[in-house]
Parts: C-alpha cells; sequence; structure tokens
C-alpha cells in the first residue's frame, strides 16, 4: 500500500511510471489502483487503475461537490500494489520523487497550472464542474 498525502506532478509521475514500473525497477506490478491527485487538477479525486501494461486516470469527486458532512475520498494518493517480487522500497521511492516538493506545495495552485500534465484532459462537464478542464 501507498498513501502520500501530497498531490503527483503529473510529468514526474509519467516519468515515474516510464522508468521506474514499466521497466521493472520496482518488480513486476500486475495491478495497482485506488485514488490519486494531481497537482494541475486541483480539487479532484481521481481514480488510478492499472492492469498489466495499461493505466488510466479518471475523475471520481471534486472536492466544491461534497456536502459538509462529507468525507473527502483521498487526500493524496492511497494506492493498492499487486505483482511479483514487488521492491517496496524502490517503490516507495519512485512514487515520492512524483510528489510536489515543499517549494512546490508552497507555491499553490496558481503555480501548479503552469506544470506540463501529460495525461489527457478530463471531461468534468457532466459532474457540474465549471470552466475549463484542460489544463
Amino acid at each position: 500500500r501507498y498513501e502520500q498525502a501530497r498531490p503527483f506532478h503529473p510529468e514526474r509521475l509519467q516519468q515515474a511510471l516510464d522508468e521506474h514500473l514499466d521497466r521493472g525497477a520496482c518488480g513486476t506490478i500486475i495491478r495497482s489502483s485506488g485514488f490519486c491527485r494531481m497537482a494541475t487538477r486541483p480539487g479532484v479525486t481521481a481514480h488510478w487503475d492499472h492492469v498489466g501494461t495499461m493505466i488510466s486516470f479518471s475523475p471520481l469527486a471534486r472536492d466544491d461537490e461534497r456536502h459538509s458532512d462529507d468525507a473527502l475520498l483521498a487526500l493524496g494518493q492511497d494506492l493498492i500494489f499487486i505483482g511479483l517480487d514487488v521492491q517496496k522500497d524502490a517503490l516507495i521511492t519512485a512514487l515520492d520523487s512524483a510528489a510536489l516538493t515543499d517549494d512546490e506545495l508552497l507555491a499553490g495552485p496558481e503555480a501548479w497550472a503552469r506544470f506540463p500534465d501529460p495525461f489527457p484532459a478530463w471531461d468534468l462537464a457532466d459532474r457540474g464542474a465549471e470552466g475549463p478542464t484542460e489544463v
């Protein structure tokens, strides 16, 4: 299980996936799933769904749609990994390297919006979101 309170920097997450998880540096990851947050998409909890070589991130909930008594799905990352010869420390190091640094976190959402984001845009219109969804 991997937990991290800070959101992911999407470009570094892509690098971690390509360089560490896909190449087997952390063992053979067969399946991973859970909740995640990306800095370029603040206020949105996504579903991390990975099987074999396929991975997808899809929006599940927006913080601004919660009622006052609703709990957050996740503050940051809450993921489970299943595989063969999983190198737990290497996996944690790879994923932690994709999380925001202290300086990035303190810079806030306006700065995060300028981060490169290699992942497909989410269409949040059907969830009641207003404004642009691409970052």
